[in-house]
């Protein structure tokens, strides 16, 4: 049966924009598109990251999804933006569904509707109790949560990714049965048929958005430790970034001397995104909060391994591959014994990658 979905996304999720949610949305309504629905994308043409714009205003469309860039309403609390003219979208498409994301203000608006314009609401709000990265966000939060108890019967349903998300949705009265569990970040299928045949560029890759919370200073400071067991090791920084973090970061590698060692790649286009992670032994994310990163389980499916800190959310979903480190010292002993056994690890993770996409897909 065709059915007509709309998400709404505040920030314009295919490239140049890069941003873990925004990956969601677009592999999403991308795969929904294939399976033959009408699919629609309400966003803005912001990119999540620098928070400049990155398309043109108006309606295109990309990989079989309509995609309607609003102008972004001028209340902004961290990330959180309401999207001028979404009622009269709505209204415009007539959805049979409309998929939300985020705790921000366009849910409640979408809740309320919900009634008059007649369509079923899902929520997905990626646990936004995880990555609060604003003084703004940490004030609004609890008055966010009284709205979220208030508008909650107005949501047909509720996506959770882990179980410590379905937890604090129960904490916040929503029940059980207006929850689903789904297991994100999904494997998009195009990954596990992909072949590259790169050279190796270096050892270590962060790839992902260059801003505080990615605690991409701690990566630089136990590369410094590193380099004194292994002093050719080689680690490339790559994403977009705020200007003056990045520049914190290339300030850090000059004092520690680890200009010869740490490259500064810059932003990466969508079509290299896979190319630079095969071109690596090992990914590195170290992150002190985070959710459920996309990179990780993108880097597994191509053979690469993947050290982080040790947060819960990643224990959940990466059972191989994932190795976790609270220390400097840990990281040195983890780097070496991956660059001693990588092939290995790779083809480990690769046939475990298929395994896991079989098994979601309910492929038999």
């Amino acid at each position: 049966m065709k059915i007509r979905i709309a998400i709404v996304c505040p920030y314009y999720p295919w490239p140049p924009s890069f941003g873990g949610v925004e990956t969601i949305v677009r592999s999403v309504s991308t795969e929904l598109a294939k399976r033959g629905h009408e699919v629609y994308v309400i966003t803005t043409p912001f990119d999540v990251t620098t928070m400049k714009q990155v398309a043109e205003y108006g309606v295109e469309e990309r990989d079989g999804v309509t995609i309607y860039k609003l102008k972004p309403g001028k209340l902004k609390l961290g990330y959180a933006r309401l999207l001028k003219n979404l009622r009269k979208v709505i209204k415009e498409v007539k959805p049979d569904i409309v998929h939300e994301h985020n705790l921000h203000p366009h849910l409640i608006q979408l809740a309320l509707w919900r009634s008059s314009i007649k369509y079923r609401l899902i929520a997905e709000l990626h646990h936004p109790a995880v990555e609060l990265d604003f003084l703004t966000q940490k004030l609004a939060m609890p008055f966010a949560v009284v709205a979220l108890k208030l508008i909650s019967k107005d949501v047909d349903m509720f996506i959770a990714h882990t179980l410590i998300e379905k937890d604090w949705l129960r904490s916040k009265s929503i029940p059980d049965e207006n929850i689903s569990l789904i297991r994100f970040p999904a494997i998009p299928q195009r990954l596990l048929s992909i072949d590259i045949q790169t050279e190796m560029l270096g050892d270590v890759l962060y790839l992902g958005r260059i801003v505080p919370r990615k605690d991409i200073h701690i990566l630089i400071k136990a590369l410094n430790i590193v380099k004194q067991r292994l002093s050719n090791i080689k680690a490339t920084i790559a994403g977009p970034a705020e200007v003056g973090y990045l520049e914190e970061l290339k300030n850090l590698a000059e004092r520690l001397n680890l200009k010869n060692n740490v490259m500064f790649l810059g932003m990466v286009k969508e079509e290299e995104k896979y190319t630079l992670i095969k071109s690596h032994k090992v990914l590195v994310l170290s992150s002190l909060k985070e959710y459920t990163p996309s990179i990780l389980l993108e880097a597994q499916v191509l053979g690469v391994p993947v050290i982080a800190t040790d947060v819960i959310e990643y224990r959940l979903w990466y059972s191989r591959g994932l190795y976790t480190f609270s220390s400097y010292d840990d990281l040195e002993k983890i780097i070496k014994y991956i660059l001693d056994n990588v092939n290995q690890i790779k083809n480990d993770l690769i046939n475990y990658a298929t395994f896991l996409y079989i098994h979601s897909a309910g492929i038999t």
